[in-house]
């Protein structure tokens, strides 16, 4: 649904435009750009400035293990 052009990823585009359709025009554009830009630099484990299924689950699961933890 949100990875439009279907290479199993989600870039920086696509996670803009899911924010936007979230937030509609209750944020402006700038913040959602560093809302992204953050979102990808915590989740991008392989630095390619995209976000696979597999790291958005790795990520889950640090979280998970972090709130265990504590």
């Amino acid at each position: 649904m949100y990875d439009r052009n279907h290479d199993m990823k989600i870039d920086r585009r696509e996670l803009l435009d899911v924010l936007k359709m979230m937030v509609g025009g209750n944020i402006h554009d700038d913040q959602i750009a560093t809302i992204a830009d953050h979102t990808i630099g915590e989740l991008d484990d392989d630095g390619d400035k995209s976000i696979t299924f597999e790291e958005f689950c790795n990520t889950l699961e640090r979280i998970d293990a972090d709130d265990k933890m504590n």
